[in-house]
């Protein structure tokens, strides 16, 4: 068994998008030098359970910076005493960058003209992690020592919550403001504002601050597009006004018979 007496983790580079880092080994020594970059935390496991927490500077690990996991485990006092457990390295940086779409197209009824026309959606949004401890215990679960979580793993998790939570705040928004999809790119940055609300409590659920939230396009699909745009022109034309073509006069387009002469319209 190889007893670790320096740990540390230097990520994979300036651009990467990892998230969780599981140290490869479990077996550590009172005494060992555990590094921790900054924009980093680490954070000790023990039997299922997130204990001691450190943040960016070098620790000389000792009963007295393990009081958590000293509890379980009861370390002695001093010297260089051999001890297991999971040590997960947490990227703290913020991810700007994560896109969103809907995976399905998505049914809505246009509240103006009443069509059900299939919608898609897509932005992107950006998280840091804000509870390490939350985090490492409610999503990510047990992974092979060595393994680097990035934050693909983050948008497949949330991909259901987001498809749901655009449905329903999309749908709600559109009735209560009486807007067309015609219309809709107008209020993408309200309706980003109102996903953000939203999504920003559920994230907040797992340990991560959901730092901004865009929504660049909600759209119905071309051809449900073009139905839509014509069911609206051909209803401009019957509610136009009708002329009469007996004497020229403009009449409302309910009337049936001219105003001025009479003559059926």
């Amino acid at each position: 068994m190889i007893i670790i007496d320096r740990i540390k983790y230097d990520g994979l580079g300036v651009d990467s998008k990892w998230l969780i880092y599981k140290y490869p080994s479990e077996n550590f020594v009172l005494g060992s030098q555990l590094i921790v970059n900054q924009g980093q935390e680490v954070l000790f496991f023990k039997g299922g359970e997130a204990l001691d927490l450190f943040g960016a500077g070098t620790h000389t690990l000792s009963t007295g910076n393990l009081p958590v996991l000293n509890k379980i485990i009861n370390l002695p006092f001093g010297g260089k005493t051999p001890f297991s457990a999971e040590v997960y390295y947490v990227n703290k940086t913020i991810n700007f960058d994560l896109k969103w779409g809907t995976s399905t197209l998505i049914p809505l009824e246009d509240p103006k003209y009443g069509l059900i026309l299939n919608v898609s959606a897509r932005g992107q949004y950006g998280i840091v992690i804000n509870n390490s401890r939350l985090f490492v215990s409610r999503i990510i679960g047990a992974i092979p020592n060595g393994t680097v979580v990035d934050s693909l793993m983050v948008r497949k998790y949330f991909n259901g919550l987001v498809n749901s939570k655009i449905k329903s705040v999309t749908a709600e928004y559109m009735i209560k403001k009486q807007i067309s999809f015609l219309e809709i790119s107008q209020y993408l940055s309200q309706l980003s504002d109102l996903f953000m609300e939203v999504l920003g409590k559920e994230f907040d659920r797992f340990g991560i601050e959901l730092i901004s939230f865009c929504c660049e396009s909600i759209a119905p699909q071309r051809e449900d597009y073009e139905r839509l745009r014509k069911y609206k022109e051909a209803l401009l034309f019957k509610w136009s006004d009708k002329i009469c073509s007996n004497c020229g006069t403009k009449n409302d387009y309910m009337m049936k018979f001219c105003g001025e002469c009479g003559s059926r319209i």
